[in-house]
């Protein structure tokens, strides 16, 4: 039975960059939902708190990687977090900005 390293190395390069898009895509998305789901509140609560309607905050939670840094920084805010970035520069130094 072949891996899904085997499979993802059947690939050509532009497809392997496409699953690795999609894929962070579907994470980012996971992710912000187990954020909310973290501090117990629902998607209805986190609307009023952001001052949106829950169909928007579900949309957001959906669209994953699509979503507007600023938007992204209220949704942690909501949820009583703060929005870190890190930036990983090409001669290995990071740099940090919190929002």
């Amino acid at each position: 039975m072949a891996t899904l390293k085997d499979m993802m190395e059947k690939r050509s390069p532009a497809s392997q960059q496409r699953i690795k898009e999609k894929t962070a895509d579907l994470l980012l998305a996971t992710r912000l939902e187990q954020i909310r789901e973290a501090v117990a509140t629902s998607q209805t609560s986190l609307a009023k708190a952001m001052g949106i309607a829950q169909p928007t905050l579900a949309a957001m939670e959906q669209r994953g990687a699509e979503i507007k840094v600023s938007t992204l920084k209220r949704y942690v805010e909501a949820v009583g977090g703060t929005l870190n970035v890190t930036i990983n520069l090409p001669d290995g130094k990071q740099v940090e900005l919190t929002m």
